[in-house]
């Protein structure tokens, strides 16, 4: 299904077995309910946050936070590499590549030539740090990719975790229901280096979550381990000024590769910088909603150095895209992050 916007963009969250969306529009041709002007309320902000259990976000501001004029950053770490090994979890449903949300088999995504390259082994940082999101309904498995940037929680595609447009995924206020989650860190194949995780809370924002706004399509899922330590975890940074011709590396889990394989496209650079949105030519395809879209900053680099993330994959196209990391999605990585 593609979004009718003017790049053309497709969702990269893709649908493994077989299973039909619709689309639930409310409140279509009924008339607007007076408000008095005295008892107006305000509008609400596109980046207020909900979570499936409706707990408020615990703010704590990081001690490694940089800050300067026209942006800030968190620099991340290396992690212990410990590993603790199991066999990847057995994936329900018959595997139809491109079917449902694709995001961007064939050529919508891979422009031109495709230069992904497999990584394996994956427990190098920071691809160590990359996980796989296995969501299973019943007969049906989707995949989405996240990164790890704390102990205990990974950065996502708002569309990883909620069916976005005021439509309902079945689990606590809105989102898709927890229990259904299987998070694996740097998996490689058949092999979960770093076992397994589930989540223990499901995070987006009004921008998604009510209005279904590409602009607005991040979120994060709390896991019920502490991956971080071993996996090493992301850095993340904002900057008022344009991205164009930052160098970006995209790596995640493909639909169009075999199940659980972690691709990566490298030695690119954004190529267009809008209010919200970031575009690039790396590869991708379906099931790499929610990849890093990073790089690694020399020593002294502003606001965050190291292996850092400047936006979160969701789309493809003519031109791949991610939500780009602004000031007020910093500040709610923050204070998800807890």
């Amino acid at each position: 299904m593609r979004l009718t916007t003017p790049t053309r963009r497709l969702r990269s969250a893709a649908l493994i077995g077989g299973a039909a969306l619709s689309l639930v529009l409310t409140g279509f041709g009924a008339p607007a309910a007076a408000v008095p002007a005295d008892s107006a309320a305000a509008p609400v902000s596109p980046h207020t946050t909900g979570a499936d259990d409706n707990a408020p976000p615990r703010a704590v501001v990081p001690a490694r936070a940089a800050t300067a004029a026209g942006g800030a950053g968190f620099s991340g770490t290396t992690g212990s590499g410990a590993l603790t090994p199991s066999t990847s979890p057995a994936v329900t449903g018959a595997r139809a590549p491109g079917a449902g949300l694709s995001g961007g088999f064939g050529a919508d995504s891979v422009i031109g030539t495709d230069n992904r390259t497999r990584v394996n082994p994956t427990t190098t940082y920071p691809t160590s740090a990359i996980v796989q999101i296995i969501r299973v309904d019943g007969s049906t498995t989707w995949g989405c990719t996240g990164w790890v940037y704390g102990p205990n929680i990974i950065a996502t595609a708002g569309h990883c975790v909620h069916p976005g447009g005021g439509a309902d995924g079945g689990g606590g206020n809105g989102f898709y229901p927890r229990a259904n989650y299987t998070i694996v860190p740097a998996r490689n194949g058949g092999t979960n280096p770093y076992g397994t995780c589930t989540a223990t809370q499901l995070m987006s924002v009004n921008g998604w979550m009510a209005d279904g706004s590409a602009d607005y399509d991040y979120g994060a899922i709390r896991l019920s381990c502490n991956a971080g330590a071993s996996t090493g975890t992301f850095g993340f940074w904002w900057q008022s000024a344009s991205l164009n011709g930052t160098a970006t590396t995209v790596s995640g889990y493909p639909c169009d590769k075999t199940f659980g394989e972690q691709w990566r496209h490298a030695g690119m650079s954004v190529t267009s910088t809008a209010a919200r949105r970031v575009y690039y030519q790396n590869d991708t395809a379906g099931c790499q909603s929610g990849a890093p879209v990073y790089q690694n900053r020399a020593a002294g680099s502003s606001f965050c150095v190291g292996q850092c993330t400047m936006a979160i994959h969701a789309y493809g196209g003519s031109s791949n895209s991610g939500t780009r990391i602004t000031e007020p999605v910093y500040n709610n990585l923050i204070s998800w992050r807890g």
